[in-house]
């Protein structure tokens, strides 16, 4: 099933960093395209138990869309053509780790800040990582260093969101702008950063669990 989508440029260059970075984390990676009307939403699995999520405009649509597609493929249809009209193939494959998306509400308001006083603490708190790894590199157990890993990315660095999704968001250029405003938010578990570039979730357990019996 193919669905073709139009974009503006500015909406095209956000899709195209966001597809560069989930590729990155996961040549693999697949989306999940929801989209109706004049709006299309993009869910990406992330590392640290998140998903990213990516909100565009577009013209307007003759039908709702529901599908997914495999991220690399995207990523080189947009570096193939210079036009803005897209073409969305359904790859009709199953994506476990999209599977379950967050609930569309009530979401409870959180902590609020700018993004120019969040990046610092997703810095310091990786240079502080890397200081805590560096010893323990040349040991012959890694499990170690791996319980020193997890213990930092599950942190709850700022507003209740872990260290992990802080630096899912700064990775995909969430919190370039400094005098962006973000906040937190939760629902039924699940912790969401919401900033003007988009948007991180966080899975609770209970989600992870139902997730691991779907991929079973």
């Amino acid at each position: 099933m193919n669905f073709n989508v139009v974009l503006a440029s500015d909406e095209k260059k956000s899709l195209n960093i966001f597809l560069e970075k989930l590729t990155f984390w996961d040549y693999r990676a697949t989306l999940r395209i929801k989209a109706k009307e004049n709006h299309i939403g993009l869910y990406g699995s992330t590392p640290f138990n998140c998903l990213a999520f990516l909100a565009l405009p577009c013209e307007k649509l003759s039908t709702e869309i529901d599908l997914v597609i495999n991220a690399a493929d995207l990523l080189k249809e947009l570096k193939n053509f210079e036009k803005n009209e897209i073409e969305l193939t359904d790859s009709e494959k199953p994506a476990p780790a999209l599977a379950l998306l967050p609930p569309n509400g009530p979401w409870m308001p959180g902590e609020k800040g700018i993004a120019g006083d969040i990046l610092p603490l997703v810095k310091n708190r990786l240079d502080k990582l890397k200081a805590q790894i560096e010893p323990l590199q040349m040991l012959a157990n890694t499990n170690t260093k791996e319980s020193v890993t997890e213990t930092a990315w599950n942190e709850n660095l700022w507003g209740g969101i872990t260290f992990g999704a802080l630096n899912v968001a700064a990775g995909l250029g969430m919190l370039a702008f400094p005098n962006a405003r973000v906040n937190a938010a939760t629902c039924q578990g699940w912790k969401r950063l919401i900033t003007p570039s988009g948007q991180v979730f966080i899975r609770p357990q209970k989600a992870v669990r139902t997730l691991l019996s779907v991929v079973k």
